[in-house]
């Protein structure tokens, strides 16, 4: 294949809005390049060898995902790629390590690269890095870590990352580690709960009955002028979210949807 039929094929995948089987890849790339089903299993083939996209086993069935064994850009700004990956980021770029897991945050979910998105703009497209630079954060519902990752490698001081689902927290550590973060992440397998928290950012990727249930905590936590990341929602319960948002206390800075999920930056008011 040249390149602009591989970046083409590939874009068959990332724009789908249901994750496809293999048939149902290959029936697209089929149509698309009107080729006949063993070419376009071929094509398949190609891609799979090359590394772009592997097959991942979900709830019984196999799907065709992007892969994440060498370097792929998800921002700007932000790589995902495994440890024992060289790195092919720029000067500007920032790698984030993550170990092949089962725990949420991967890259592959539109929500996680909707909230890196956010991070991505938010300390290096607004201004809004010198008040966040240096200052403390917390990533509710953690998975595999990597909002927090990205948070203090994009210049967080420190991050507490709540997690409940055991194996998560496990592999959450590991990708701690992975990026040497283990003295400013501090994973906690527990909910969140206020306590006396000080915090300037906050990240909650979470479906939205949770993000309604835990609004006052939030609030509490996150300092005046702070930031909130809130994705996991549908893009039809966005204006449900940010009107019950902006009844607590928050004004709307910015919104993306793809693939028909949803995410906000919200600025908590003084």
């Amino acid at each position: 294949m040249t390149l602009f039929n591989r970046e083409r094929a590939l874009g068959i995948l990332n724009d789908a809005t249901v994750r496809l089987t293999a048939r149902a890849y290959i029936r697209e790339i089929s149509r698309e390049f009107s080729l006949t089903p063993f070419q376009a299993k071929k094509v398949l083939t190609s891609l799979v060898q090359s590394q772009d996209v592997a097959y991942q086993d979900l709830y019984g069935s196999t799907y065709v995902m992007e892969s994440f064994s060498k370097p792929v850009r998800i921002t700007d700004r932000f790589f995902i790629l495994p440890p024992d990956i060289e790195s092919i980021a720029g000067p500007n770029d920032i790698d984030i390590r993550i170990i092949a897991g089962i725990s949420f945050g991967t890259g592959h979910h539109p929500t996680t690269r909707l909230c890196l998105a956010a991070l991505d703009r938010l300390f290096f497209s607004t201004g809004s890095s010198d008040h966040l630079q240096g200052r403390k954060a917390g990533d509710i519902g953690t998975g595999s870590g990597v909002l927090a990752i990205a948070a203090c490698l994009a210049g967080m001081s420190r991050c507490t990352a709540w997690e409940t689902d055991p194996n998560a927290v496990s592999e959450a550590c590991r990708n701690v580690a992975a990026n040497g973060l283990e003295n400013r992440i501090n994973v906690i397998h527990d909910i969140m709960t206020p306590r006396d928290l000080s915090l300037s950012l906050v990240m909650a990727n979470l479906r939205i009955p949770t993000l309604k249930q835990i609004a006052s905590d939030i609030c509490s936590i996150l300092v005046p002028g702070g930031y909130l990341i809130l994705s996991g929602v549908r893009d039809w319960e966005m204006d449900d979210l940010k009107t019950y948002y902006s009844a607590m206390g928050f004004s709307i800075d910015w919104e993306r949807e793809e693939k028909m999920w949803g995410a906000l930056t919200l600025t908590k008011k003084p």
